[in-house]
């Protein structure tokens, strides 16, 4: 396994699971703050536009609370979510998520303010759905990783895979070490187009950046996540909860500036301001507090 986030944990747990021995080479280290993995929370939501994407939500919580179950630790934070903007994209989640088997209704902006009264009272009219909110990420990871180590998962890190040899069995080089296997299974994030390439495959991936700010509003924990669907070339905004902070928001977008050799990347204040002001339109009552901005890649 080439790469220890999120996805690379969760499959090195399950293959450990159905008995396979398994050895996970990650280049930075599991939450490193350059990867795509870092950071305390992360949206989840079933609101997709796709039934295949909706249904993959739903069984996603339920895989997080049987990974909370045996780990013992809380992972999700589930306040539901309000849906606004561009009437076809939220047409298209509604039938998505009722094809899916799962619960959304169209609400009026008055009864999408009894769950967020802070949203603006001009905002229009929208979707809630209640199986979305937060995945409390950092929390996850670490149960991930101590899953994975009690299965018997060996961690290499901070390793970088130098080469990939697939003629018979594997042959992965990183750093001083050299691991045989079976198969390889490469869930690197942004470095999964160099690696790819390390295997003659060659796909068209454009690892970007995402800014995300978090807002000191401990009176928004108990608020639903948010998301506004924009016409086709605009940007989208999200947002939802975080416990101990009060709410994280970003653009839905990123910027094509990411380098593989980056270990900090630095907030934009720009764009600090840009979501601010999005908020005052959006939400002119939520506190607009920043404790803190990151950037990432994804």
């Amino acid at each position: 396994m080439i790469g220890g986030g999120v996805f690379g944990l969760a499959s090195a747990l399950e293959l450990a699971r159905r008995g396979h021995e398994v050895v996970v080479v990650d280049r930075l280290g599991p939450g490193h703050p350059a990867t795509s993995s870092t950071g305390v929370s992360r949206s989840i939501r079933v609101a997709y536009g796709e039934p295949f994407y909706a249904a993959l939500a739903r069984d996603a919580l339920e895989r997080w609370r049987a990974l909370e179950a045996s780990a013992g630790v809380r992972i999700l934070h589930l306040t539901g979510q309000i849906d606004l903007g561009w009437d076809p994209a939220l047409t298209a989640i509604l039938d998505a998520v009722t094809s899916a088997g799962g619960t959304i209704e169209r609400r009026t902006n008055a009864r999408l303010r009894e769950a967020f009264p802070e949203l603006e009272t001009g905002a229009g009219d929208g979707l809630f759905h209640r199986d979305a909110g937060t995945v409390l990420a950092d929390a996850g990871l670490r149960a991930l990783q101590a899953g994975a180590v009690a299965a018997g998962v060996r961690l290499l890190a901070p390793v970088r895979v130098i080469g990939i040899e697939t003629d018979g069995r594997a042959v992965v080089t990183a750093g001083d070490h050299t691991v045989e296997a079976g198969a390889v299974v490469i869930a690197a994030g942004p470095w999964s187009g160099e690696l790819l390439q390390m295997v003659g495959l060659r796909l068209p991936l454009a690892p970007a950046l995402a800014q995300v700010t978090f807002l000191n509003a401990p009176s928004m924990v108990s608020r639903p996540g948010i998301a506004e669907w924009p016409e086709p070339g605009e940007a989208g905004v999200y947002g939802h909860p975080v416990p101990g902070v009060g709410y994280k928001i970003a653009f839905d977008a990123g910027s094509e500036e990411w380098s593989p050799d980056v270990e900090e990347w630095h907030a934009d204040p720009a764009e600090e301001r840009r979501i601010l002001s999005w908020l005052a339109r959006r939400a002119p009552e939520v506190p607009r507090r920043v404790a803190y901005s990151q950037r990432h890649p994804w």
